[in-house]
């Protein structure tokens, strides 16, 4: 290019020369008077290199070399000027790269704009079924929407509804899995024969599941994800049609699936896929292939060529509505169907995409915020600065470059100072996006393909551009605004647009202090919920405990024999030096996990569908006293609470409150089952004391209404899991490997998971609070920060333009005090108009971030008062020093 360009230059000299001896020739041996009659020749070569149309890449490098010299030149500027900026793109690659990834990207599967999940909207009158499964509100109407099937029913749908193709089911699970002798948790998904392939997923070794894996009597199989592969096996290829034994069956292994692929729930991690043909064998209880009764399937489709939403929604529920019928009685039953929807499969289940979405919503727009603060910080700073460069921009136009010229010279220095921003901001990038990913997963696993790849990096390179010009066009516009004559003589206030300018300025200072209070109001509320929560009344003693949880019914424990094995592992953890106590429980508190099921008192009526649910813990007699739960009224439960002795319960103050209008509770009955369809086998319990609340499955959820059973006296089918509460004398860390050792001397194979303290549940049940409250601080204080950076270039280009002002002021005998309030009076102004238009936003957008807070109203009076003290105090304190630096100077 460059030799074509030289090229190109050389003829066009030797054409303007032969030009100039042509015309020279014609004066018949006068003076030479070519260059009169030809013109400028400078301005004939550049006419000709704008025809020829590649000129603007060499103004485009003449600019470039011109800004790299002035930037060079002020090395704190450009520091100072990259880097607050390089804050806000930074934040904002990162924030949209998670928002990317968990709300926007497809699942990796074939046609993902074609896949439907099934779901169906809840009624008052629910029809004869349980249902697990994801459940979400609609965003217009505001209905409780489901997304389970029995898995008859999704045969249903996969052979009678012609207007669906490829139709799958699966349904997430936890399995132990062992191999080379040891026993860990994995979690899978059970999924149908169909289910690669009509997602059109690929092995990345061996193969995937096909529809003939997965039939009564086929050898049992599983297919890896790649993710779990890599964890458990080292990406060894050996282990392909190797065994391992999943909850006390043998499989074999047949494949892995593609790196990309972690299954339909985006979000959650999966280690393992099963044919849902196994569920006989290695499902839980409520897993049942053959009863209608239970929904737990997922079901996705394919609309079929000419098909449309709506006309396979209504097969859908014709098939649906005749399941019912089926076990619900006979046609007219007063059981009412549900409607059936079909919603966009394209990302998935939205399980964890919903639970995530206000937090990542909240702040993208906390870290637009800060690069919107961040972009009027620049447009001051260099409207400041070009009050230091206002000769050189008057001389630039008083010889000819036209205004265009300087605004597109201007600006290139603004798009140049965004360039290096954004590529420090997407280094900065990938530690805040590893922030964000920590908030999102909290307790668990987490699986988001989150990462700064082409997409992000294409976000950042328009971030930067749109950046660029938003804080750029502004000072280039009022720059090259010059009285030429004044400016050419430094005259001073005349050169640069006089109080306008001033006035431009403070507006922008004003709104950074406006975005500014919204942010640090939020940081307020955020960190006083974080408080709040880090100091309620839990219910129980966090301290000094230690937890763990397995399940030995998935390694072949059932029945008396899993009570016993359970009974043993209590015995011989107490016997360890250092233990206080052991209790157990079926569902650990805080965990995030629940029990509940419909009750009905006898003699009494309940009215709403709300207050005829009750939470269970199946729970040993030693638990309360081992959680510190204190027993207010009746009895604990006790040893003699066994097999053969009547059933009991031990019930809290919820309960209490909710259900009994604060009576005596003890000595009451409950039923659990529905007082609509009662049933002879629905179990009765006896109430035999009061115990005090405790939060159940959150921290930020209170108690609900709760009730302690034995598990002694729980059917054999209903006990599972358990997890073991151990309180200690000692560090509870320094006994966990002893409780380990003790498993193992038990059983081997027996699987233990989450070992850690009590404290440390409780702190990571808060766990996404506490990042919110942290990266919203942080950027709260950030742009507080960049708005003390606005006013300072505010004032100092005050200062700098009423020098004269000023000195004349002092000579006369004015005293440094009252010109000092002259200049403060405007920063304070200043402050206190974005305090104006601040404050009720702040109220405002407060009530969106409602259900976000615990234990404060969006309008937490400290909150702003802080926030609005924070802003005075520190941009005050900010131009009162600017100011002093420059008066001494100019005394």
């Amino acid at each position: 290019m460059m030799w074509w360009q030289k090229k190109r230059e050389q003829e066009l000299d030797r054409e303007l020369r032969d030009h100039l001896d042509l015309e020279a020739e014609e004066q018949q041996g006068r003076r030479p008077i070519g260059n009169v009659t030809l013109g400028n020749v400078t301005l004939v070569k550049e006419n000709v290199r704008e025809a020829w149309g590649w000129m603007w890449l060499d103004r485009l490098a003449q600019d470039l070399r011109y800004t790299a010299r002035v930037l060079r030149r002020s090395p704190g500027f450009t520091a100072v000027a990259v880097l607050s900026l390089a804050i806000g793109i930074g934040a904002n690659t990162a924030l949209f790269s998670a928002l990317d990834a968990v709300l926007w990207k497809s699942v990796p599967v074939s046609d993902p704009r074609a896949l439907r999940i099934l779901t169906w909207i809840r009624t008052d009158k629910a029809p004869i079924h349980s249902h697990s499964g994801y459940t979400e509100s609609d965003r217009k109407t505001g209905q409780r929407i489901s997304g389970s099937f029995s898995y008859s029913t999704y045969r249903a749908f996969r052979d009678s509804v012609s207007q669906l193709a490829d139709v799958v089911a699966f349904a997430r699970n936890q399995f132990t899995i062992t191999a080379a002798g040891a026993g860990e948790y994995a979690d899978g998904q059970f999924v149908s024969g169909n289910y690669f392939t009509s997602l059109g997923v690929r092995a990345s070794a061996g193969r995937a599941l096909v529809p003939d894996d997965d039939g009564p009597g086929k050898p049992p199989v599983i297919v890896l994800t790649y993710r779990y592969w890599e964890k458990r096996f080292g990406l060894d290829p050996r282990v392909i049609g190797s065994r391992v034994v999943v909850n006390q069956t043998s499989a074999t292994i047949i494949g892995v699936a593609a790196p990309t692929f972690q299954g339909l729930f985006p979000g959650y991690a999966v280690d393992l896929f099963v044919p849902i043909s196994m569920v006989p064998v290695v499902g839980p209880r409520w897993f049942s292939l053959s009863d209608p009764y239970n929904w737990w399937v997922q079901v996705f489709a394919r609309l079929r060529p000419g098909a449309t939403d709506a006309s396979a929604a209504a097969a859908a529920e014709g098939v649906l509505a005749r399941e019912i019928e089926g076990y619900a009685g006979s046609p007219g039953t007063n059981v009412e169907v549900p409607h059936v929807l079909l919603q966009s499969g394209a990302r998935g289940v939205p399980l964890f995409a919903g639970n995530q979405e206000q937090s990542l919503y909240t702040l993208a727009a906390v870290v637009a915020a800060v690069l919107f603060i961040a972009c009027i910080n620049m447009a001051n700073l260099l409207l400041a600065r070009s009050e230091a460069r206002r000769r050189e921009i008057a001389v630039r136009l008083s010889i000819g470059a036209a205004r265009a010229r300087v605004i597109r010279q201007l600006l290139t220095e603004s798009l140049a100072l965004s360039g290096f921003a954004a590529a420090a901001g997407a280094l900065l990038a990938k530690p805040l996006l590893q922030l964000v990913l920590r908030m999102m997963a909290g307790t668990g696993s987490l699986s988001v393909d989150a990462r700064v790849d082409s997409r992000t990096l294409l976000f950042t390179l328009c971030a930067s551009i749109l950046t660029g010009l938003l804080f750029g066009i502004l000072p280039a516009f009022r720059a090259t605004r010059v009285d030429l004559t004044p400016a050419l003589k430094d005259a001073g206030a005349a050169s640069m647009g006089g109080r306008s300018s001033r006035k431009i300025g403070g507006l922008l200072v004003a709104a950074q202090v406006a975005f500014s209070i919204v942010l640090l109001a939020g940081a307020g509320l955020f960190v006083r919920t974080l408080v709040n929560l880090m100091t309620v009344d839990i219910g129980i003693r966090s301290d000094h405990l230690l937890t763990f949880q397995t399940d030995a019914s998935q390694i072949g424990y059932r029945g008396q024999r899993l009570m016993d094995l359970y009974t043993e592992m209590r015995a011989r953890l107490e016997a360890i030096p250092g233990v206080a106590s052991v209790g157990m429980s079926h569902i650990g508190l805080l965990q995030a996990s629940a029990s509940n099921t419909d009750f009905y008192i006898p003699g009494r009526r309940i009215q709403s569908q709300r207050f005829r649910t009750l939470y269970l813990l199946l729970c040993s007699d030693s638990f309360l006293s081992t959680m510190r739960i204190p027993v207010l009224g009746g009895r604990d439960l006790s040893a003699a609470d066994g097999p053969g002795a009547p059933h009991v319960a031990v019930v809290n103050e919820t309960f209490v409150r909710e259900y009994l209008a604060g009576e005596n509770p003890v000595g009451q009955t409950i039923v659990l089952g529905d007082v609509n369809r009662p049933k002879p086998d629905d179990e009765q319990l006896t109430v035999v004391g009061l115990a005090k609340d405790a939060h159940y499955a959150r921290v930020r959820d209170a108690a609900p209404p709760t009730a302690y059973l034995p598990y002694r006296q729980a059917g054999h089918e209903e006990l599972q899991q358990m997890t073991f509460a151990i309180r200690t004398y000692v560090p509870p860390l320094t006994i966990a490997s002893a409780t380990r050792k003790t498993a193992a001397q038990i059983d081997p194979n027996l699987p233990i998971a989450e070992t850690r303290t009590m404290d440390d549940q409780v702190s990571e049940s808060i766990h996404t609070e506490r990042l919110i409250a942290a990266l919203v601080s942080g950027f709260g204080i950030a742009a507080a920060l960049l708005a003390a950076i606005g006013l300072f270039g505010v004032m100092a280009y005050a200062v700098a333009r009423r020098n004269r002002e000023i000195g004349i002021r002092l000579a006369l005998g004015a005293t440094k005090g009252r010109v000092r309030w002259m200049m403060l009076r405007e920063s304070v102004a200043t402050v206190l108009a974005g305090l104006a238009a601040g404050l009720p936003s702040a109220l405002g957008l407060s009530r969106l971030v409602e259900k976000m807070l615990y234990g404060i109203r969006p309008h937490d009076a400290w909150s702003f008062i802080a926030a609005a003290l924070l802003m005075i105090l520190g941009n005050s304190s900010g131009g009162r020093s600017i100011f002093l630096d420059k008066l001494s100077g100019i005394v």
